[in-house]
Parts: C-alpha cells; sequence; structure tokens
C-alpha cells in the first residue's frame, strides 16, 4: 500500500521579510513543507527534494540571515535555518532552540521511510545530540540546558522525552515539573524516571501511577509486565488485591520466575490462586 501524504496543503509561505536572493529557495521550501533528512526513502536513489533546497539555503545565507529566518512563519523554513546556523556557528545553539522551542503546533517530518507530525524543536534538538560523542551526553553544557527545556516541551514525543531524562539527574526545582508530568500528565518516562531517582519521596504516587498503567486495557502486554515488576519491587502489601487480580487474568505471569519471586513479599501465596 502506497500512502501519498499531501503536505503542501496547510503550507504558509512569507517571504516579506526574506533576502531577494533567498526568496526563491524559500518559497520551494515552504511549497513542499516537510522537514526532510538527508535519508531517502527505501529504494530511493536520490536526495531528498527538500534536503536539497537545505542545502542550497545553507551554501547561499549568511549567519545573520539564517538567524533572521528562524523567525519565518512556516515552521520547515524555521527549523531549516535554524540548523543551518548550528552547523555554521554553534554559539547559537541554546538561544536558537529556545527560539524554535517556543512554536506552536507541529510540523510534517520524514526521515528516511519513518514520517510524523512533530514540534519544530524535536530534530534541532537530534540534531545537536546526534553530533555529540556519548562521553559527551552527560557533560555537555549545551545539551544539558536543551534537555532541561524538554522537561516543560508540551507534547514532547516519548522518544525525545525519555532521552532527556536519561542524561542525568535535575536539580529540585525541575524536579517539581517532571513529577507534573508524571503524574497529572501521565507521562510514562517522567514516572519511570521518579521511579529510578526519587523513589522513596514519591513511593505513593508512583505506586498509583503504576496501577493506574497496569489497569489500563490500551498498554501493551510486555509493557504491563514492566510496570508489574516495578510495582512488585515496593513490597507493599496494600496492593495484594490488584497485582492478585492482574495475575489471575494473565495466567502465563503465574509462571514468570522473576514475578513469582516477589509475590510472597507483596503478601500473595500459592493458596491466593485457588
Amino acid at each position: 500500500m502506497i500512502e501519498d501524504f499531501d503536505f503542501a496543503k496547510d503550507a504558509v509561505f512569507d517571504t516579506l521579510n526574506v533576502p531577494c536572493h533567498l526568496k526563491e529557495i524559500i518559497k520551494d521550501i515552504s511549497s513542499l513543507n516537510v522537514y526532510e533528512t538527508e535519508q531517502g526513502e527505501k529504494g530511493e536513489t536520490g536526495t531528498p527534494a527538500n534536503f536539497k533546497n537545505f542545502q542550497k539555503l545553507y551554501n547561499k545565507a549568511s549567519e545573520q540571515e539564517l538567524l533572521s529566518l528562524t523567525n519565518n512563519k512556516n515552521s520547515v523554513v524555521a527549523v531549516y535555518a535554524a540548523i543551518g546556523l548550528l552547523e555554521k556557528n554553534n554559539k547559537y545553539t541554546v538561544p536558537v532552540f529556545q527560539k524554535i522551542f517556543n512554536r506552536k503546533g507541529t510540523m510534517h517530518i520524514k526521515n528516511g521511510c519513518l514520517q510524523s507530525d512533530d514540534g519544530p524543536a524535536e530534530p534541532l534538538y537530534w540534531k545537536y545530540y546526534n553530533h555529540l560523542k556519548p562521553e559527551q551526553l552527560t557533560s555537555d553544557q549545551d545539551l544539558k540546558q536543551l534537555d532541561s527545556m524538554i522537561v516543560f516541551l508540551p507534547g514532547a514525543s516519548e522518544l525525545i522525552f525519555t532521552t532527556a531524562l536519561r542524561n542525568r539527574t535535575y536539580s529540585a526545582g525541575l524536579k517539581k515539573q517532571i513529577a507534573k508530568q508524571a503524574f497529572e500528565n501521565h507521562r510514562t518516562p517522567a514516572l519511570l524516571y521518579l521511579n529510578s531517582w526519587h523513589k522513596k519521596e514519591y513511593s505513593d504516587q508512583v505506586q498509583q501511577e503504576l496501577i493506574r498503567l497496569i489497569e489500563n486495557d490500551s498498554v501493551y502486554a510486555d509493557h504491563k509486565r514492566e510496570y508489574l515488576l516495578i510495582l512488585l519491587s515496593f513490597n507493599n502489601k496494600e496492593n495484594k488485591k490488584t497485582l492478585l487480580n492482574y495475575i489471575k487474568k494473565n495466567s502465563l505471569l503465574k509462571e514468570d520466575r522473576q514475578i513469582r519471586m516477589q509475590l510472597e513479599n507483596n503478601g500473595i501465596f500459592s493458596e491466593d490462586f485457588n
């Protein structure tokens, strides 16, 4: 099955303050209205069209022109300009990310065969993140600031949110925001972060949220097993009824060695399954 997405239907054209020698490129980027990486789809031999347009923009625009274009009303133009600016001079990393971070809405993204609608800050984040070496992820000062902003990003994808939380532990002020994401916005990456680093402080709230996930029929079974194991790790006999009800519904869990090892500490014995 071939899906043909019409990205141009909601395109925004903004060339009012664009220098004459860049206007045609900006129109071309805007008309396609999709952020494309250099990775083409499976079987595609050429470079994706909008990535070609980005290369033209990068070659023709100065730093100041790219900086001005980060204000363009078309998000794809703004993000390409921001990425070009970062490649020319990384002193702009944090201020430009902050600017793109504050843009509302989503934009169309194509990365090879993968297609999505994500916030404009996400491709900019990945561009910076992927240029770092593994040993730099916990120490890079710019990434620390980007990660701190991601904690506040409404609608951040699971992947980017998980990545930002995995990179480091956060200050008390940011910990409160992570708790808000976990218990008010029900963001699972935030819940798992608090369980890893602040399990005792947020014990009751974490357990309540885990129970909510276990009882949610739309959550994948493999994920539920993970949440079940975390809940069992609290060794809280008050959770016996919830745990027992769920395990009884899923007979394979009774034979799961990791789960069986923790049942008695939660007040569950073999006779409870009769």
